[in-house]
């Protein structure tokens, strides 16, 4: 099981460092792969390539012990994505890029390429990037809730209720739909206009409600504005693959315990978060195209 000290609860501050200094004779059989899929969990079909990465996502030679958290990480990340849990593209771009700093290239571009020498497919990689987000998110919203329940010692901290509209610069009619937001977006009808243009399913369904956020919860161009503006606002905030419109609705004090930070704490939490992945698999449907990656 991944130990949940090594999972941030900041959503897009994940960094995972990966050796890539393949010898000449392991980057000839990651070239030479043939892609198959192996396994498929609940419907979802994974290939021999995702397990090759899955050993580098997850530090390890065994295969089985690979495959084992692979399948975990897919199913949180389906449950995540049941629950409404959304992971916006420039959240994943954000990742990326700390990704690829943090292994020394100063765009992601250059990672990519570093990647694709390497065999690895970039498309998979952003994947398991995505899933390790709503991972977290799943975590911070589902398991952390249930593991502060009878801890009452903490600190006070302001959080801010928030309504989004999301548009997908890809998705047909962008520009159409940004004219009549910059128009006509009122306080009295963003919930409405939420349902009607934003893009992004899950907050759409809730009239654009995003909850209730902390400072450094969110992808790090809506939290700096959200926080530098007041109560009441409504702004436009442009990304590298859409744009955001936000109303800052309402904002409370709230006590966050200071326990939460602790060995004590984080062990409860990782205990939550074992048992919810146990029920996940043994409610599974797990089918083994190759039984070498078969495990218990």
């Amino acid at each position: 099981m991944v130990r949940i000290k090594e999972i941030s609860f900041i959503f897009i501050s994940i960094i995972l460092l990966f050796s890539l200094s393949f010898s000449k004779e392991e980057k000839k059989e990651r070239l030479e792969l043939v892609d198959k899929v192996v396994l498929i969990v609940n419907g979802e079909p994974v290939l021999l390539s995702e397990v090759e990465l899955a050993k580098l996502w997850f530090k390890t030679e065994d295969t089985k012990k690979a495959v084992n958290e692979l399948i975990n990480l897919i199913l949180v990340s389906q449950q995540a994505r049941k629950l409404g849990i959304t992971v916006f593209p420039d959240e994943v771009n954000e990742a990326l890029l700390k990704i690829a700093k943090a292994n020394g290239f100063s765009t992601v571009e250059d990672f990519k390429k570093k990647l694709q020498k390497e065999g690895i497919v970039f498309s998979e990689f952003r994947m398991f990037v995505k899933r390790e987000i709503l991972r977290t998110k799943f975590i911070q919203g589902y398991i952390r809730p249930s593991a502060l329940k009878g801890i009452k010692e903490g600190k006070i901290e302001k959080v801010r209720r928030v309504r989004i509209i999301y548009l997908d610069k890809n998705k047909p009619g962008y520009l159409d739909k940004l004219e009549q937001l910059e128009k006509n977006l009122t306080k009295e009808n963003f919930a409405k206009m939420a349902k009607k243009f934003s893009d992004d399913s899950f907050t759409r369904e809730n009239g654009g409600l995003l909850g209730d956020v902390r400072k450094g919860e969110l992808l790090k161009i809506l939290d700096e504005n959200i926080w530098k503006h007041k109560v009441g606002d409504i702004f436009e905030v442009t990304g590298s693959s859409g744009t955001y419109f936000v109303y800052i609705e309402s904002e409370k004090e709230v006590v966050v315990p200071i326990s939460e930070v602790d060995e004590k704490f984080l062990r409860k939490l990782e205990k939550e978060y074992n048992l919810y992945v146990k029920k996940l698999r043994n409610s599974a449907y797990i089918e083994y195209l190759d039984p070498k990656f078969k495990v218990e």
